[in-house]
């Protein structure tokens, strides 16, 4: 069965507007994907008009879409939640954007519901209609796979045999179980999180990690994997794949195993930008891992002083918003190029990094 990814802007489950949707062809070439996260709803989003401008293929919208614990007030009814993308809706940006291209999406914690929550949110009666008003805002089909399964998961290919993207959008809440918190604090100013070092618990849960095998089986040129926290960089302490390293690990061998070439990670959470570079833990080829977080946090502009031995560059905070391009090499596909552009509120280049599909791509 033919699979469509659709965006749209939401229609309030209290309201009477039909959500706006704009599809995302399956058979075109992509050639510019943005992406972004950690949005608030309570401030103006200019950048949208600036991500607009790129002319991109398709917006992935990566986590922190909406704030429904925003100022720390945890969200105790559907009502509660359901405010939270109501505003969302009410943007106009928001809605010429929308309307304008496609935005595939996922959820980080605050979009679930509740900071650094996992799948004990969903036991409660706020988190009970987490999914419910995720798919809704984003136009989702009422016959849609992820509506009938457990969390948000999915994944599309676009374009044709020797430039086909497949994009895959990872759920990295509905199934976490918890983490491991230092009893010490924050020492040295870290993140409050330290490595689970047994092995045991799980970010994607058993039904997730078989569909992804799945996934990672079918052919394609170039895959962007999106997961609302970072795969590779993890010194920081906060959420990251890094949390669960045995997790991160069976990430690495399942891109092994299914010969899964051409494959980058796009991240948020973190609000900074910065592109990590993984060549030391076992995967078949070096990860790359470009982070984009936080698409109108007003802070001001600076270098974030904290370790990460994989970073190419430096990391920083500020608005920002991420782009890849690709320039399809139609001689050689080998040599087709992959730049990753970080852009500042004003569609300024702030961070650039260019590879081949064949640096990130399995040795024969």
């Amino acid at each position: 069965m033919k699979h469509t990814l659709i965006a749209g802007l939401a229609c309030s489950l209290v309201g009477s507007a039909a959500a706006q949707v704009h599809l995302l062809d399956e058979n075109a070439v992509i050639d510019t994907i943005t992406f972004a996260s950690c949005a608030r709803q309570d401030k103006e989003q200019p950048v949208f008009d600036r991500i607009a401008a790129e002319g991109s293929d398709v917006f992935l919208f990566i986590g922190d879409n909406v704030y429904c614990d925003l100022h720390g007030i945890v969200p105790e009814t559907r009502a509660d939640m359901q405010r939270a993308w109501d505003a969302l809706a009410a943007k106009p940006r928001w809605q010429r954007f929308s309307r304008a291209q496609p935005v595939l999406a996922t959820w980080d914690d605050h979009d679930f519901g509740l900071n650094d929550a996992g799948a004990e949110w969903l036991d409660t009666e706020a988190g009970s209609h987490a999914k419910e008003l995720f798919l809704d805002f984003f136009g989702e089909p009422q016959d849609s796979p992820r509506r009938e399964r457990a969390g948000i998961y999915d994944a599309i290919i676009v374009g044709p045999e020797g430039k086909r993207v497949q994009i895959i959008l990872l759920d990295t809440r509905s199934f976490r179980t918890p983490l491991t918190e230092n009893p010490a604090g924050r020492p040295e100013g870290l993140g409050p999180y330290l490595p689970i070092t047994d092995g045991t618990g799980t970010l994607l849960g058993e039904a997730q990690w078989a569909w992804l095998e799945e996934q990672l089986g079918r052919p394609a040129e170039i895959r962007v994997l999106a997961t609302s926290i970072q795969v590779v960089a993890d010194e920081h302490r906060w959420e990251t794949w890094g949390n669960m390293p045995h997790e991160r690990d069976r990430l690495y061998a399942l891109i092994d195993e299914t010969d899964a070439s051409g494959l980058i990670v796009v991240s948020g959470d973190r609000h900074l930008m910065e592109i990590s570079r993984d060549t030391t833990r076992g995967a078949p080829y070096p990860i790359y891992d470009f982070t984009s977080s936080g698409l109108n946090w007003e802070n001001d502009p600076h270098v974030v002083n904290e370790p990460n031995a994989n970073r190419l560059g430096e990391a920083l905070r500020q608005v920002n918003y991420g782009l890849v391009t690709i320039e399809w090499d139609d001689e050689d596909p080998s040599r087709t190029r992959i730049n990753l552009v970080g852009r500042g509120p004003e569609g300024e280049t702030i961070m650039a990094h260019t590879l081949t599909i064949n640096e990130i791509s399995k040795a024969r």
